[in-house]
């Protein structure tokens, strides 16, 4: 038997952004006694140009009549002009895994996360619904605005471009300038994942305030965190409303003492924790996982401060963008050079700055102030030891990989990486210490003060 093909006045695949959730979507149903029940929903995903996905969470009622009458009405909204657009939809059947389920679960989990929530919402399913009709609610234009296309032999340029790079510092500003150049977006951030797979860091970023290089962020945990412990993109088109959505999700379904209030726009760093790249009243965001030979090599997020500012062909962008970028610096990461040594020099300065070292995170100080930890702090201390004991101030990244002094586990996999995040950090800090690229594969330590190295307990 052949199925037959609704007749939309409409075609869903025309109203993309009202997909988005920047403007709260609606549900109607009719109880047994023709009693109708309207309540707003998390999220409607476009699954197809038939069929439609909704969030299945807290909603007892509604989950009720659907299974009495399978049919329903579901209102979106288009959010650059109001349009209101009715969908009669029929139910077709309830998701509780797949790529449209992990998808939509990946969502509300990190905006969960990013309020500290993660253990509160949990998505019981995704009810995939057939759209019989879909109309323009009266009164409003017929036509909407014209739709923002990003022209294939741009991206294919931007791609060509990242393939070119020679040098990883090179790729991380393509990626940047690639995102302001494609999509108009100045603010964006790169953040890798560390050695041990538990946390990513920032290593390069644009558009803010502050840098936040060396910033960081655990893997399953937060916004950014969740999509990359997913792998899986995820596109908020009005982070406050979807706070306060959930917020009062939880009021209603929790007991009244457990009531919740406003959380901070942005992930809380602790007190010697570096803050993250974070606009002060961002709206829009869009976290996509680098992936290269199905491994997490970090993210490439943005933010705007306009809601619903990335689009689904954005997110499509992005993602090409991301991955192209992974395969690169990883190889890049395979083909660094191991050119020779060079010879030493050493410099004095009139003050003595301290420098202490912490062995169980490798953190750093100067002069008692928090400079970096990890990787790259065990990096900086044996750099300064081999400054202060041999005098030296060239080295080369092949002396580092095979320093077994520095002890830590898969070093040449982020080696680069955590030199150009060194120097970053170093730039921001401090202007007596800095390092310089003197030659494929070897730097320059520059000192301008003398220095007093503490090594702690």
């Amino acid at each position: 038997m052949t199925s037959v093909q609704p007749s939309l006045d409409v075609r869903i695949e025309d109203i993309p952004t009202c997909f988005d959730g920047a403007i709260p979507s609606a549900i109607c149903t009719v109880a047994e006694d023709g009693t109708p029940n309207v309540t707003y929903l998390s999220i409607v995903h476009r699954v197809d140009d038939t069929h439609v996905a909704l969030s299945r969470q807290f909603f007892k009622k509604t989950d009720h009549n659907i299974e009495v009458n399978p049919r329903a009405q579901v209102s979106v909204t288009e959010p650059e002009t109001g349009r209101i657009f009715l969908l009669d939809v029929v139910y077709v059947r309830t998701e509780t895994e797949g790529p449209t389920f992990e998808r939509m679960r990946t969502r509300l989990d990190a905006v969960a996360a990013h309020e500290g929530m993660a253990n509160v919402f949990r998505l019981k399913g995704t009810d995939v619904c057939r759209v019989e009709a879909c109309q323009l609610l009266p009164g409003f234009e017929p036509n909407s605005l014209p739709r923002r296309d990003i022209a294939i032999e741009r991206v294919e340029a931007v791609s060509r471009r990242l393939t070119d790079v020679g040098e990883m510092e090179e790729l991380f500003g393509a990626m940047l300038d690639a995102c302001a150049e494609l999509l108009g977006y100045p603010h964006a951030a790169v953040m890798l994942a560390d050695e041990t797979g538990e946390h990513l860091y920032t290593v390069a970023s644009t558009g803010f305030e502050a840098s936040g290089a060396g910033s960081e962020v655990r893997i399953g945990e937060g916004l950014i965190g969740v999509a990359a412990g997913r792998r899986q993109s995820v596109r908020v088109a009005d982070l406050g409303r979807e706070i306060s959505y959930s917020h009062a999700i939880l009021d209603v379904n929790a007991p009244d003492d457990t009531a919740v209030e406003d959380g901070p726009p942005a992930p809380s760093p602790t007190s010697e924790a570096i803050a993250l790249p974070w606009l002060p009243r961002v709206r829009s965001l869009l976290v996509t996982p680098m992936l290269a030979y199905h491994k997490l090599v970090g993210v490439l997020y943005l933010q705007s401060e306009e809601p619903g500012a990335f689009l689904s062909n954005d997110e499509c962008v992005v993602g090409i963008l991301a991955n192209q970028a992974a395969m690169a610096l990883a190889t890049l990461r395979q083909a660094q050079a191991a050119p020779e040594d060079a010879g030493d020099a050493a410099r004095e300065a009139p003050e003595a700055v301290v420098v202490r070292h912490y062995p169980e995170d490798d953190s750093v100080f100067l002069d008692g102030e928090y400079l970096i930890k990890g990787v790259a702090g065990s990096i900086l201390w044996r750099l300064l030891q081999q400054y202060q004991e041999q005098g030296r101030s060239d080295f080369t990244n092949r002396e580092l990989r095979l320093d077994q002094s520095i002890g830590l586990p898969d070093i040449k996999d982020n080696l680069e990486a955590r030199l150009i995040l060194l120097r970053k950090r170093l730039e921001e800090r401090c202007t007596y210490l800095r390092i310089e690229r003197s030659g494929r594969g070897r730097f320059h330590l520059h000192v301008d003060r003398p220095l007093v190295l503490e090594q702690a307990p």
